[in-house]
């Protein structure tokens, strides 16, 4: 019964005051609106870049070699350090930092030829497990290069998505045979398309591998144009990079604190920064439609206000014959909590009108399909939450302390 009171009496205001009850609903609507959809746009963008960047591969480090800039053991500055692919092989098995390794030898500008058809495309030579540290998914139907390849020196080639196009057009290509500067190879596999924002020396759509045996017999026995590693530890290549040091300083006779011997792109460190960045910019984007919904919080909060003015005396008599101020105060509450529910709901239902609508519209891919997800949802009822408690606690305070004797008189 006293529960229908409370909500006969909330009616009643609300009716009294139209005009303010209305701008105040469209302000929570318009503040709930502003923090779901700039939470759902920051989740939106940062997954996608995440993957686009992840497109080259996940926790990668990349090492080029260089020339040694200290003095070691009686020996000048200046040395250049020279890898072959049997070194890298070498290491991985030797470091037990390292999870997974691929030499990388490069040839630039090779033809790639089927019939007519030529295409100028850089070919690299690489192991097996590249496939997995690159993130080079193949098409159905296509593979990439096994341990079978390499041990066999086949003259196989895995092509990029967009060299099959420029090659075979709309077929598949697997299993016909192109001439790499005149060498026939046999087409195993072509690139899944995918996203890649990020690359090292160019996007893998644009590139074929073979085995690394295979480019030594046809090319001879180069240099390793760079060195893919993937630690151990997940998330933390360090130890695996002064391992790294430790071994190569070994094996070809340089300080092991001589940074500048080797280059290294360590997208694990890459990936950290990004990660701190994203949750940076997610932060920002809901600081904003905080302050947009505690904008909306004090206009409930000024109705609370202006209610319990113009309801002095009958608080006034409701204290004097025994109401305890708990009944006061979860009376007033009440009401701002309702408020800020309805406002929230209007909010979270054009939100989702909104999001299903951008759905439906062919937008940019680097920009992701926003989700009206549960972490959103969850932030956002959080923040109705606490904007519903500073809007009718003040208020609410405000009437309970009243002087019934004062209330009376007004």
């Amino acid at each position: 019964m006293y529960a229908w009171d409370l909500i006969e009496q909330f009616l009643r205001d609300m009716r009294a005051r139209k005009l303010r009850t209305a701008l105040a609903l469209f302000g929570i609507a318009w503040g709930t609106i502003s923090v779901v959809l700039l939470l759902a746009i920051s989740d939106a963008f940062r997954a996608t870049s995440s993957k686009a960047m992840h497109g080259m591969g996940e926790g990668l480090v990349i090492v080029w070699t260089s020339r040694t800039t200290k003095p070691f053991a009686g020996m000048q500055a200046g040395r250049a350090v020279e890898m072959k692919a049997s070194d890298v092989i070498a290491m991985a098995a030797a470091v037990p930092e390292i999870d997974r390794a691929s030499p990388e030898l490069t040839a630039w500008g090779l033809t790639l030829a089927n019939g007519s058809h030529r295409v100028k495309a850089a070919v690299s030579g690489v192991h097996p497990d590249y496939e997995i540290m690159r993130n080079m998914v193949p098409e159905p139907g296509g593979r990439f290069i096994n341990d079978r390849d390499v041990a066999e020196r086949r003259r196989c080639i895995f092509i990029g998505n967009s060299l099959r196009e420029k090659l075979f057009g709309t077929a598949s290509g697997i299993g016909s045979t192109v001439l790499v500067d005149g060498r026939p190879f046999v087409v195993i596999g072509t690139l899944k398309a995918k996203v890649q924002s990020s690359n090292y020396s160019g996007p893998d759509a644009d590139r074929a591998q073979i085995p690394y045996t295979t480019f030594i017999s046809t090319w001879g026995d180069r240099d390793v144009s760079n060195v893919l590693l993937t630690p151990t530890l997940k998330g933390d290549a360090e130890p695996m990079k002064k391992a790294v040091y430790q071994y190569l300083g070994r094996r070809f006779r340089f300080d092991p604190t001589d940074e500048g011997t080797l280059s290294i792109w360590d997208t694990v460190e890459m990936d950290r920064f990004t990660t701190w960045f994203f949750w940076g910019m997610k932060a920002l984007f809901g600081m904003g439609g905080l302050l947009t919904l505690g904008a909306g919080g004090i206009g409930v909060a000024n109705v609370m206000f202006l209610i319990v003015r113009e309801r002095t005396r009958e608080i006034g008599v409701r204290i004097a014959v025994g109401a305890r101020d708990g009944h006061i105060m979860a009376q007033v509450m009440l009401e701002a909590g309702v408020i800020v529910a309805l406002g929230g709901l209007l909010g979270l239902s054009f939100s989702g009108l909104v999001i299903l609508g951008v759905h439906l519209l062919p937008m940019p891919e680097w920009l992701g399909q926003p989700e009206l997800s549960p972490s959103v949802g969850l932030a956002t009822f959080g923040v109705l939450a606490l904007v519903g408690l500073a809007a009718g606690i003040f208020p609410a305070r405000r009437a309970a302390r009243l002087d019934p004797v004062r209330a009376l008189e007004g």
